[in-house]
């Protein structure tokens, strides 16, 4: 185990991490490589009255300390076992390590749309995976947890037997918004499919396909072990289409660079259409730019939320231009998810 203080050569880049517009100011970090070094470094801050938090290898920073800061991205051990389907994966794990390691067996965790999420704090979070409506939250799936005090070092999950998922996306033009948006909330939707929609906007750079460069667009998800169709959703031209069966690691996303971003959500009892679009050009027109998401819940998701909304932007900030969007859907709202929250307290 390493440890650092401010001003030691490798402080900075070990408090940093996914989101780029906070960082944590910690008087101590401890680099742990075992749960020996986590319960050395919550004795330390309890012996010194200090606040302790955990940084994994995630996406979702909401709040930052200036007492103790457990990094945990060197304990990122993937164990599978074949004949009980189950993983163990230790705290600073990602989902890409898990489906490397699962996918020469013929199986696949509940992951989600983003390959270097961290597996703890995606599955203490719920969960909602890229087949979240035909298996449930990858929350349901665990088996045993390993802690030190209140620190997670190591999960012991489920996996399923998936090889190939028929899964896809299509991208409009941004000017068919409504068409699009009032489709999707049209589909009838069979109970093993697992659809989002999100609204991106696209700087124009060559990282990014040619046909999406400079553009603000509409993006649809959908994925499923079984067939499924989509063409009612084609209400318009589409600028990329992609649907076919492919393996699952292809239709659990890429990687992402670090960035500055700010976000949250709301659970919704019921989404009428108007009241979709009225959040739809609420987000199109704020004076900071906001990407929404719409994710319908159902299928294997029982419960009283039957949508979830959630809204991202590329800055910090943010809270009240959120809160403006939201407010079209708060007779509807029930609470937040855990998942969708980023730097806000």
């Amino acid at each position: 185990m390493q440890k650092f203080l401010p001003g030691d050569t490798g402080y900075d880049d070990e408090r940093s991490g996914f989101q780029t517009g906070l960082r944590h100011e910690p008087q101590v970090i401890f680099a742990v490589e075992n749960a020996q070094d986590v319960e050395e470094a919550v004795r330390y801050a309890e012996d010194h009255g200090l606040e302790y938090v955990v940084q994994a290898t995630g996406h979702g920073l909401t709040t930052t300390t200036t007492g103790v800061l457990i990094s945990t991205k060197r304990m990122n051990k993937v164990e599978i076992d074949p004949r009980t389907k189950t993983a163990r994966v230790e705290a600073g794990a990602v989902w890409q390590q898990v489906i490397e390691a699962a996918a020469p067996h013929g199986l696949a965790p509940l992951s989600g749309d983003a390959s270097d999420v961290g597996v703890i704090g995606y599955t203490l979070g719920g969960g909602y995976g890229v087949l979240a409506r035909e298996f449930g939250f990858a929350s349901d799936r665990v088996r045993g947890t390993e802690k030190v005090g209140d620190v997670i070092t190591a999960l012991e999950f489920e996996l399923l037997e998936i090889d190939q998922v028929h899964a896809g996306e299509m991208y409009f033009d941004a000017e068919h918004a409504a068409q699009v948006f009032e489709a999707f909330h049209k589909w009838d939707l069979p109970a093993h499919v697992t659809p989002s929609l999100t609204t991106i906007s696209f700087p124009d750079i060559p990282v990014f396909p040619a046909p999406l460069r400079g553009r603000d667009v509409v993006r649809l998800t959908f994925a499923s072990t079984r067939p499924f169709e989509i063409d009612h959703l084609r209400v318009a031209p589409t600028l990329i289409e992609e649907f076919g069966l492919r393996h699952f690691a292809e239709a659990a996303g890429k990687p992402l660079p670090p960035h500055t971003y700010q976000g949250d959500n709301v659970l919704l009892n019921d989404l009428p259409l108007d009241a979709l679009h009225r959040v739809r050009e609420k987000a199109a027109n704020s004076d900071v730019p906001i990407f929404l998401g719409l994710i319908p819940l159902g299928g294997a998701l029982t419960g009283e939320v039957t949508h979830v909304i959630k809204l991202i932007s590329p800055r910090l900030g943010v809270e009240k231009q959120h809160a403006e969007v939201l407010d079209e859907v708060r007779p509807f709202a029930i609470g937040s998810a855990r998942n969708f929250r980023y730097a806000v307290g």
